[in-house]
């Protein structure tokens, strides 16, 4: 029991660093320009998304809702799908609208992780 609450607690702090570090990151490949940091943005992500996978797989053995916790982990599919293909995705002048999209699905899916952890935490201390 001790093993997965440290893996939770680990799991979340990832989702939260590397969400804050991916947004920065995103900003200044967006509004500066800054295309060398497309690859660290990238691998950064996927980080991001297998923290945010095992976090939703541990919180669900911990007593998470299992709708909330398959939520999670369905987000972090869309995070990655969106993420690996948006270039593709509606090329020229309306680009733009992709790139808020891959914004609000990678924030989305850290709000989603809190809610998560939120829920978790309530749970436990309402059996405590």
């Amino acid at each position: 029991m001790i093993g997965m609450q440290v893996a939770l607690t680990v799991t979340q702090m990832l989702v939260r660093i590397t969400g804050v570090v991916l947004l920065i990151l995103g900003l200044l490949i967006w509004a500066e320009g800054m295309r060398d940091l497309v690859f660290a943005h990238t691998i950064l992500g996927l980080v991001f998304v297998i923290s945010l996978w095992l976090f939703a797989v541990v919180a669900g053995r911990l007593g998470a809702p299992v709708g909330l916790a398959a939520g999670v982990g369905v987000l972090g599919l869309i995070v990655v799908w969106l993420g690996m293909t948006q270039n593709g995705l509606l090329p020229g002048s309306s680009h733009w609208v992709i790139q808020i999209l891959h914004l609000l699905v990678g924030m989305s899916a850290v709000g989603m992780a809190e809610a998560l952890g939120g829920r978790l935490r309530r749970i436990r201390f309402a059996h405590a």
